[in-house]
């Protein structure tokens, strides 16, 4: 008869703790929930912002396209101001190939 009890109350006190558990994380759901409510109407207000400020990029790029007929500038040499590309090394392939001895 002891085994029985004994594991009654292992199942009792198992039970209690899956329940004392999902309330803790019930808790701690709660107060994330709290934190992540914040105003944001600031953050759409800067996107909103951010939004009219590309499309008038964009209107003023269509409109600069448009009084040039459509000619796109560019430059004569993209590449122009970028790092010049490093020496060739010697022939040989040894780093002291330009060596003299003495």
């Amino acid at each position: 008869m002891g085994r029985e009890e004994s594991k009654e109350q292992s199942k009792a006190a198992q039970k209690e703790k899956e329940l004392a558990a999902a309330a803790k994380k019930t808790a701690q759901k709660d107060k994330v929930w709290e934190q992540g409510a914040k105003d944001t109407s600031k953050e759409a207000e800067a996107a909103a912002k951010d939004a009219a400020k590309q499309a008038a990029k964009q209107a003023a790029k269509l409109a600069e396209e448009k009084e040039l007929g459509g000619v796109k500038t560019v430059r004569a040499n993209p590449t122009a101001g970028s790092k010049a590309k490093p020496e060739p090394k010697a022939a040989g392939g040894s780093k002291y190939a330009g060596l003299k001895l003495t």
